[in-house]
């Protein structure tokens, strides 16, 4: 792409196809607005695209909103260069046009772009003036009340998914011999549509549930609190199915959307670094890491920060698919 092409992506899309206009849209919302996507969002694709080439979509702007918390959440320095992402191999050298953006990312705007303010990141405007503040920000309403979520959650019960799901014993047939027996999740079925990248994020998104330093209770608490931030109601359920099992009951986990005033500076610390996270990678500080790590240590606020980006995933690529939560 031409540096005006990627210009324009940050702009009003008018110069690209109605398909891609309507895909960036979509992505946009997905990632800013989880909790406001609706039918109507996923129709809006529909007269350009197949379900599951909505579902590769939805794919794409999930794991691109769980990198982006990984980069952001854990501060990656920008590479020098983007040499790395340019190579074409020994004997295929890039051309004139394409070496300059090999040699640094700080390449010249065209002059028709130079001063146009974003409409894809979301930004607040300052004062009588309307200049557009650098600030980071973020747009998630205020959480709903406990008989809100209970609703929202008995709803999720009996809606129908939005997108197809793949028939249980082919589904089956892609997992590992030691997957529990019962009924597969709605979530496996879903991505049992792709055999081979589908299959991949099922077993990743298993393995980051059973495996690793973080405690099975605190990994379920942030699924919980990640879930509310981006009003994921089929991962809301699964997240309190665990926390049942776990032995908590309902006042503890309605507990999660409070102050966090009963829980120990430890916790607090943690649930804020996910909670930030989920909300925007934008608007999780330095001094919000640095608390958490000061009273724990990288052990711990490494494999949360990497939690958190596996449930931003899950979260928008189960709510986007509108999937039923099992009884």
């Amino acid at each position: 792409m031409t540096e005006e092409q990627i210009a324009a992506l940050d702009g009003d899309w008018s110069e690209y196809k109605p398909a891609e206009r309507a895909a960036f849209a979509f992505a946009r919302k997905l990632t800013y607005e989880p909790h406001r996507l609706t039918d109507a969002d996923l129709d809006g694709l529909r007269p350009y695209y197949s379900d599951l080439q909505i579902l590769e979509i939805i794919f794409s702007v999930s794991a691109n909103n769980a990198i982006n918390r990984w980069k952001d959440g854990i501060g990656v320095p920008q590479e020098k260069d983007a040499s790395r992402f340019l190579t074409r191999g020994a004997n295929k050298p890039l051309p004139p046009d394409r070496q300059l953006a090999a040699q640094s990312f700080l390449t010249p705007t065209a002059e028709r772009y130079r001063n146009t303010v974003t409409r894809v990141a979301p930004l607040e405007r300052e004062g009588a003036t309307g200049t557009p503040s650098r600030l980071a920000t973020d747009r998630r309403p205020p959480l709903e009340s406990r008989a809100e979520v209970e609703k929202a959650l008995a709803s999720c019960r009996t809606r129908t998914p939005r997108l197809p799901l793949v028939e249980e014993a082919q589904a089956r047939a892609l997992l590992p011999a030691g997957w529990p027996p019962g009924p597969l999740p709605q979530w496996v079925r879903l991505l049992a549509n792709f055999p081979r990248d589908g299959r991949a994020r099922i077993l990743a998104l298993r393995a980051a549930d059973d495996k690793g330093d973080l405690s099975p209770l605190l990994k379920a608490q942030v699924s919980w609190v990640v879930a509310r931030q981006d009003r994921a109601w089929y991962a809301q359920g699964e997240a309190r199915r665990r926390l049942k099992a776990l032995g908590q009951s309902d006042e503890q986990i309605h507990r999660l959307d409070g102050d966090w005033s009963e829980y120990s500076a430890v916790e607090r610390a943690l649930f804020r670094v996910a909670r930030q996270l989920a909300a925007s990678p934008i608007v999780l500080t330095d001094a919000e890491v640095a608390e958490a790590l000061k009273l724990t240590g990288p052990r711990e606020v490494v494999p949360l920060i990497s939690y958190v980006t596996t449930r931003a995933s899950f979260d928008r690529i189960t709510e986007a698919a509108g999937l039923q939560l099992e009884k």
